[in-house]
């Protein structure tokens, strides 16, 4: 697998100009922290950031949160020469900057289970990852997959190996940017690299696809919350503060995705979709952080939230390292630290602001079902 990132020499000189973005403040004295989203940032699914921010629960910490667009690897590049204080890679990308010595570290989990998986048509041929397998035998083509940028192919290839398909022989891979969803819509292409939280807001909108989930193959974690090891060292109270900002968003979504829905409707409120779809996406948001209601880990995962697990990076390595991401293993203690995991706070009265925020005004807005 081919580096995908500048080498060291050039992410530090883009580091001398760091020191401008560091503990800024706001006029009343709250310290900034910068969130890069390796994408657009107006879509519906990034729940947990936007309640964390308007609920108060920032504020409470001492911070405020600013979520900025990326693409691509851009959001761990700004990361790790403290252009920004946290951003929520793939796996592939974490392993890959740390092999590549990268002054970065998983602060706290975020999405539980492996979030890459493939959308449809629904009368694709394609219907399991086992259909994708020998693809020039069997139906006389590699199959196209679009992709949003081009890096995304790590992020998929570890899932696709554990299923048996060769990324190689038997995947042609399309850069179709954002909209890349329409030509797999219209039939151009025949598979949607996607997740959850965007594949359910998609089908919300009425789009004729089906889902092929990664986590049936490979039963891994993916994205994490990371920072740098110079906050780390620096400032742990801000690593601390935002760690516990998110965890209160999080349970916040799962404890009432219909609330949720709510929050990040009021934050884009040009979102053509149903309220039916809205709370869809949540559903989405949390199947990804906690995985399938009543599974064998969700209990676990409420209780812990913020946790790694040793077992699911163990696997995230093995994972890399098959599909080419990494050449070898990589301690644990240089990839997560749970040492900001914290859920002693108050989860009452998160329960408590879930149940007064105002549901019934936000969804009059959206369309009958």
């Amino acid at each position: 697998m081919k580096k995908f990132l500048v080498v060291l020499s050039v992410l530090f000189v883009l580091a001398a100009c760091a020191g401008q973005s560091l503990a800024a403040k706001t006029e009343d004295g709250l310290r900034i922290v910068t969130h890069v989203l390796p994408r657009t940032a107006e879509v519906l699914e990034d729940t947990p950031f936007w309640v964390a921010q308007n609920l108060g629960y920032m504020r409470q910490e001492g911070l405020e949160l600013r979520l900025e667009q990326s693409f691509g690897t851009t959001d761990i590049k700004m990361v790790a020469t403290g252009n920004a204080e946290f951003c929520a890679p793939g796996p592939s990308y974490i392993l890959a900057a740390i092999e590549e010595e990268l002054p970065i570290k998983v602060c706290s989990a975020y999405d539980a289970i492996n979030i890459w998986g493939m959308c449809v048509l629904n009368s694709s041929n394609i219907k399991t990852w086992e259909d994708m397998k020998d693809a020039e035998r069997k139906y006389g083509k590699k199959l196209t997959v679009a992709l949003g940028d081009a890096s995304w192919e790590m992020l998929v290839s570890p899932t696709l190996v554990a299923a048996g398909v060769d990324p190689k022989k038997d995947i042609e891979w399309v850069v179709a940017g954002e909209n890349r969803y329409v030509q797999v819509a219209e039939g151009r292409l025949d598979m949607l690299f996607t997740w959850p939280g965007e594949a359910w807001q998609l089908i919300g909108q009425n789009f004729d696809f089906r889902y092929i989930d990664g986590n049936d193959v490979l039963t891994t974690s993916s994205n994490p919350l990371v920072t740098s090891l110079k906050l780390i060292k620096e400032e742990p109270e801000v690593v601390r503060g935002f760690v516990r900002a998110m965890a209160k968003g999080i349970y916040f979504t799962k404890y009432n995705p219909e609330a949720a829905a709510a929050v990040v409707c009021n934050k884009f409120p040009n979102i053509d979709v149903t309220w039916k779809a809205a709370v869809f996406v949540q559903e989405g948001r949390v199947y990804q952080m906690f995985g399938k209601e009543g599974g064998p880990e969700e209990r676990k995962l409420l209780e812990n939230i913020g946790m790694n697990w040793e077992d699911k990076w163990q696997l995230n390595i093995k994972a890399a390292i098959d599909s080419g991401v990494i050449k070898k293993e990589i301690p644990l203690e240089s990839i997560y630290t749970n040492e900001f995991v914290d859920n002693s706070w108050d989860h009452k009265a998160v329960e408590k602001d879930a149940d007064a925020y105002d549901i019934a005004s936000v969804k009059a807005r959206y369309k009958p079902e």
